[in-house]
């Protein structure tokens, strides 16, 4: 039997471990930290005890492979789906959109469009003319957009600034990392054919009912050494061998997946390696965004509903943590102007919005605070990015055995959990191909173009897209 090492135990290689497993392969995961999940996981507040989210993490309806990978985790039973996103304005009126059970995309979400008061009669107008354009660009005039940024597109589809501020930023930011109008026009539009557009089923927020990283306390996964460090690779010409450990272990391996960040995958190769090996030539280029999260105990239950979009900052999104609604966890997406400022700037900032939003937080007092920032959380997906993005597959020349997996990775994705799942996935199948595993296709296929969406001109996307 064939032996894989996984190298980083965050989404990609835990999806990459799991679908390993399956195809046949005798699969080692090795992860650094003391719990897996990565920047998806969870760890000890050292001041409560508490297990923690590193940020808030929610999934899409749209999100299939992720969807799949939670299933084969056993653990679908702790995602809870909601059929209403909750936006909130800058003096705490709570807007809502939610689609007709039982209606097709994109007519689902019409009545609550309609209504949608935090914008005007003329912005929802605007943004149903700008939604019929995105339909009509179907899937693959969208990837004719991969080098222009989404603020050219809106500009040229006449979406206000007032509309961007109160609809499309608070989508858009947290879902790609990165502010709307640098993004680029592909993945922006991406966002909302995949998840408003397309299948009624797209736009579904999955939360789940758990820490992070008490989803994957289960891995179907034989041998997986946590704490475990990598202290370099093992090479044989342009074929890797094998991993060795600090302490000085060795293990032998027929393939090894490296699924770390990108800042890490260009470490552990040789320079004459790498030269060699295009997938490493253009990681530099690849420029990474900041999350700011913070944690937020009260004295007293302050908030409701399970989340909040939120159209006036700092924060753009917040999330309920327990059921009282005395824990909150905010966020920042794109973070960058946040990572200097002192700790308590920015909780007197934050403090400040949520007493303005919610009523019974005047009277609340913060009793506990967590911030959060990972400063490399996702690489910005800026116009032309994909040029930088390698493939999880060695090129001629390349190291044979050598198979990436991360959300930097081409996938047809964004950073996004679904990318990263879907990078492992990726990954699988070609060790699989590489080494006369089970060929078994793991990639997930997206949800269904339901009938008005096509008639508007969106069009099935091919399930083997090339990458």
């Amino acid at each position: 039997m064939s032996r894989v090492i996984v190298i980083g135990g965050g989404l990609a290689g835990m999806a990459a471990a799991v679908s390993l497993e399956a195809a046949g392969a005798i699969v080692t995961l090795l992860e650094s930290r003391r719990a897996l999940g990565g920047r998806a996981g969870s760890f000890e507040d050292p001041q409560g005890g508490e297990e923690l989210d590193n940020c808030q993490h929610v999934l899409l309806g749209c999100c299939t492979n992720l969807i799949d990978f939670y299933r084969r985790l056993g653990v679908s039973s702790l995602i809870r789906f909601e059929r209403t996103v909750y936006f909130r304005d800058g003096s705490g009126r709570r807007h809502d959109l939610w689609g007709v059970e039982g209606w097709p995309a994109p007519i689902h979400l019409g009545p609550s469009l309609a209504g949608f008061e935090a914008l005007t009669w003329g912005e929802r107008i605007s943004f149903s003319r700008a939604m019929l354009a995105m339909m009509n660009l179907g899937h693959a005039g969208r990837d004719t957009l991969a080098e222009v940024s989404f603020g050219q597109w809106l500009d040229d589809h006449h979406q206000s600034a007032s509309l961007i501020k109160k609809f499309y930023d608070p989508i858009l930011i947290s879902a790609l990392n990165e502010e709307s109008r640098r993004a680029s026009a592909r993945y922006a539009i991406q966002v909302f054919q995949d998840a408003m557009l397309a299948n009624a089923d797209g736009y579904l927020v999955g939360l789940p009912n758990c820490p992070l990283g008490q989803l994957y306390e289960k891995i179907p996964c034989r041998d997986v050494r946590l704490g475990t460090r990598v202290s370099g690779l093992r090479f044989n010409d342009h074929r890797a061998t094998g991993v060795e450990l600090q302490g000085g272990e060795i293990l032998e391996a027929d393939a090894i997946v490296l699924a770390t960040n990108y800042h890490s995958a260009m470490r552990w190769i040789p320079p004459e390696l790498a030269s060699a090996d295009s997938r490493f030539g253009s990681l530099d280029k690849l420029e990474s965004v900041p999350i700011l999260g913070v944690h937020l105990r009260f004295d007293r239950p302050i908030m409701t509903e399970s989340h909040a979009a939120l159209i006036e900052g700092p924060l753009q999104w917040l999330f309920r943590k327990d059921a009282e609604g005395r824990v909150l966890h905010g966020v920042i997406s794109a973070a960058r102007e946040w990572v200097n400022v002192p700790k308590e700037e920015c909780l007197r900032q934050f403090v400040k919005q949520i007493h303005s939003l919610f009523p019974a937080a005047l009277q609340a007092n913060l009793v506990r605070s967590q911030i959060v920032i990972e400063k490399r959380a996702t690489f910005s997906p800026v116009p032309g990015v994909d040029r930088w993005r390698p493939s999880q597959i060695p090129p001629p020349g390349g190291v044979h055995n050598l198979f990436l997996a991360g959300d930097y990775t081409r996938t047809g994705w964004p950073a996004t959990m679904e990318g990263a799942v879907r990078s492992g996935y990726l990954a699988t199948e070609a060790v699989a191909e590489s080494l006369g595993l089970k060929q078994i296709e793991f990639l997930v296929k997206d949800l269904p173009v339901q009938w008005p969406a096509r008639v508007f001109g969106l069009k099935p996307l091919p399930h083997r897209m090339e990458l």
